[in-house]
């Protein structure tokens, strides 16, 4: 078996020379095996956002590479989010166009608890900001400005 530092290096080439999407089922296992699942579907969301490949390094301890990986597997959680649109954008497309369905895209569960804990605190602060009516009520208070008052006179056509 490869090491992570190989199959990552490996991985990164094959996608810079735009070889990847023809690879035999044999290279792709072979790679993908010293990766992990977390690994190779971060490595999946980075190809489907065009961004770069992730190598560990050579010298490093594979558990030192792993950990780092995991954290910038969470730092970088809007990675994950627009691969998620590209692909449903692509999900779409093929669905249209009869073309062959995509790989689905699987996101690992430390993703997806950061994820759901990003929503609930964005939801949290619309609760709160809902909420501020500055006579101490807790419902919705929003005041259309006056352009939604007045909106404009149409132009003339074209």
């Amino acid at each position: 078996m490869l090491s992570l530092a190989t199959a990552t290096r490996d991985y990164a080439r094959f996608v810079e020379n735009m070889t990847f999407d023809r690879l035999p089922l044999s290279i792709l296992a072979r790679i993908s095996e010293p990766m992990g699942p977390e690994i190779w579907a971060w490595q999946y969301a980075l190809r489907l956002t065009r961004g770069s490949p992730w190598r560990a390094r050579p010298l490093i301890d594979e558990r030192v590479e792993r950990a780092l990986a995991t954290r910038s597997m969470i730092e970088g959680i809007e990675t994950w989010t627009r691969a998620m649109a590209v692909l449903d954008e692509r999900v779409e497309q093929a669905r249209v166009y009869g073309w062959p369905m995509p790989q689905p895209l699987a996101v690992p569960d430390e993703i997806r608890a950061a994820l759901q804990a990003r929503d609930a605190a964005a939801l949290e602060r619309i609760r709160r900001r809902r909420g501020r009516t500055g006579e101490g009520e807790t419902g919705t208070a929003a005041v259309p400005d006056d352009a939604v008052h007045r909106p404009p006179f149409p132009g003339r056509p074209a």
